[in-house]
């Protein structure tokens, strides 16, 4: 199972939506953890970064048709940026710092950004 974490609020550029992508295509199983200011990619009011570009959260509402299902968030980090989870992708998971460690243990590949 591949890992893939975001820390870091969206950019106009995509990259690390697209390597999920690119995993669940060679069904890889990804799944995605969002931490810090990544929280913002599920976002559902989050905008576009560049002029024709895809809001993030556009971007991340399209995954459970590719299999990316398993996209999970920190319950601190969300109180952190004063998120509310009504704020985010309905089928995005709230997880413990305790289970966030078990997700990396478990994970074959860690990818960050």
């Amino acid at each position: 199972m591949s890992l893939i974490i975001l820390t870091k609020a969206p950019t106009p550029d995509l990259e690390p939506i697209e390597l999920l992508l690119a995993l669940a295509a060679f069904e890889q199983a990804p799944k995605l953890l969002l931490l810090g200011e990544g929280i913002y990619h599920a976002n559902l009011f989050q905008q576009e970064k560049k002029p024709q570009g895809k809001a993030a959260g556009k971007v991340l509402s399209v995954l459970p048709m590719y299999d990316c299902e398993e996209i999970y968030i920190s319950k601190l980090d969300l109180e952190q940026q004063s998120l509310n989870i009504e704020d985010l992708q309905s089928f995005c998971k709230l997880v413990s710092d305790k289970e966030i460690k078990q997700l990396i243990q478990h994970s074959k590949h860690c990818v960050t950004f």
